[in-house]
């Protein structure tokens, strides 16, 4: 006997204060909602267009994480259906790199096999009018969006857009799912603003995120559950650059992610929507909601090492408030769990640049039990990204921890396996890393960018 296809409903509201939506399956029903700050909904005039695209594009992934083969919206069918789609085909191979037993063309498959079906009704009809709409800010300057998650990439872009000139509107998303980082990060949030480093703040709580959580399935871990999640951001922020006539829309993506390995005739990239071949075409598609916005990255021409070399050097006040820690929410530490990929990465990565990582609550993590953290030692545990970029780096920057008298079991062990390897490369790798790269960055603002660049890493190059 056949087993049927498993179904879901995906039912959406329009409040005066974002969207609510609800997955209704014949084993559960799951409530979510989209919040913004009131005054910053109620005066965005395209909220039937957004929320069609946005209620598809943030629940891209679910189909495939809990495993149903049809799925019925309430909503007009979205205008960027396709574009979507093909961010989460583009970005399969990538994100089932280090999971053996995902297959990205049977997953392929399954997506595209999956039945979706819109309702022919607008949802115009469901909104919730306010009495009195707000009216949009105008300003005779254009101040950017700017959206805030913490590391090192979001943060250095603060720091260059405030030395510029540009004095950028900060928006924080919310996504629920990790409540020890989502705290720390908004009480980070506050107190950026207590110390005049920001001036405006904003944060948007996203409940539907928790529908790709492959937990609430009960499923095994995955990556591909978060093909759509810097996009995302993007079109998430677009009632606030109407609301803000802005013109600019920023996120933290770094030249790392336009490093690639080839397989299988197809391009990897370590999280393919922030490469430059899919941000492009994003900034197309926002530009349907807003003509004159440009999305784009100011740190794009540099790469991680770089980052963090002229966060912490330029700009301390701001380095200092990094959270980059993957472990948070399964660790009793506060800030850093110091066993994960991203604590030894930016510990090893401060410390070889001459940075205490003390500064931002960090330890030299060079013991014996941290060597299965770093990619050099055991790369049967890579992803893409490690594959790509975290090998010779790490090549890089324990020469350089060497040379400045650091110990530890770790560095024995570089010491004694691959040092030849990295005196052999290290003008190779340190020229790749400490480049600045061509990038988007608007020809009005671009100048000056790239000179702070060339300024902070030319002792490096």
């Amino acid at each position: 006997m056949k087993r049927g296809k498993r179904k879901a409903e995906i039912n959406i509201n329009i409040t005066n204060k974002g969207i609510l939506l609800d997955l209704i399956s014949k084993s559960r029903i799951i409530h979510t909602r989209l919040i913004y700050p009131q005054k910053i909904w109620q005066s965005y005039d395209q909220k039937e267009k957004l929320t069609r695209n946005l209620s598809y594009l943030l629940t891209l992934p679910f189909p495939l994480v809990a495993n149903f083969q049809k799925v019925r919206y309430n909503t007009e069918k979205p205008e960027l259906k396709k574009q979507f789609q093909k961010l989460m085909l583009k970005d399969l191979p990538s994100s089932t790199f280090e999971y053996k037993k995902q297959d990205p063309e049977q997953l392929k498959k399954q997506f595209l096999s999956l039945k979706t079906i819109f309702s022919e009704q607008n949802l115009k009809k469901q909104q919730l009018k306010p009495k009195q709409q707000p009216k949009p800010k105008k300003s005779t300057i254009s101040k950017p969006i700017l959206l805030l998650s913490f590391g090192k990439d979001s943060l250095l872009s603060l720091a260059i857009s405030k030395e510029i000139g540009l004095d950028p509107i900060s928006i924080y998303v919310n996504d629920t799912i990790s409540p020890t980082e989502n705290k720390l990060k908004i009480e980070t949030f506050k107190n950026l603003q207590n110390e005049k480093i920001i001036t405006h703040r904003h944060i948007i709580t996203n409940s539907i995120e928790k529908l790709n959580d492959f937990e609430t399935w009960n499923r095994q871990e995955m990556s591909f559950n978060y093909a759509h999640m810097v996009t995302s951001f993007y079109f998430l922020a677009l009632p606030f650059t109407k609301f803000y006539n802005s013109k600019y829309l920023m996120t933290g993506n770094e030249q790392n992610m336009d490093f690639y390995l080839t397989q299988n005739n197809k391009k990897l990239y370590p999280v393919y929507d922030q490469s430059m071949e899919w941000t492009k075409e994003q900034d197309k598609m926002l530009k349907t909601f807003q003509k004159n916005l440009t999305s784009f990255s100011i740190i794009r021409p540099i790469t991680d090492l770089a980052i963090l070399k002229i966060l912490y050097s330029r700009y301390p006040k701001i380095a200092k408030h990094q959270i980059s820690c993957y472990g948070l929410d399964a660790s009793r530490r506060k800030r850093w769990c110091q066993d994960c990929f991203a604590c030894t990465g930016t510990s090893l990565f401060l410390t070889a640049l001459g940075i205490n990582p003390k500064l931002v609550g960090l330890k030299k993590l060079f013991s014996k039990k941290h060597k299965k953290l770093y990619s050099l030692f055991d790369p049967r545990e890579m992803d893409v990204y490690d594959a790509i970029c975290s090998r010779d780096q790490e090549l890089l920057t324990m020469l350089m921890a060497l040379r400045k008298g650091n110990k530890g079991y770790v560095l024995d062990l570089f010491k004694k396996h691959h040092l030849k390897e990295a005196l052999a490369r290290e003008d190779e790798i340190r020229k790749k890393y400490f480049k600045i790269y061509s990038s988007r960055i608007p020809q009005k603002i671009k100048p000056k960018v790239i000179s702070i660049y060339k300024e902070e890493l030319k002792e490096l190059q």
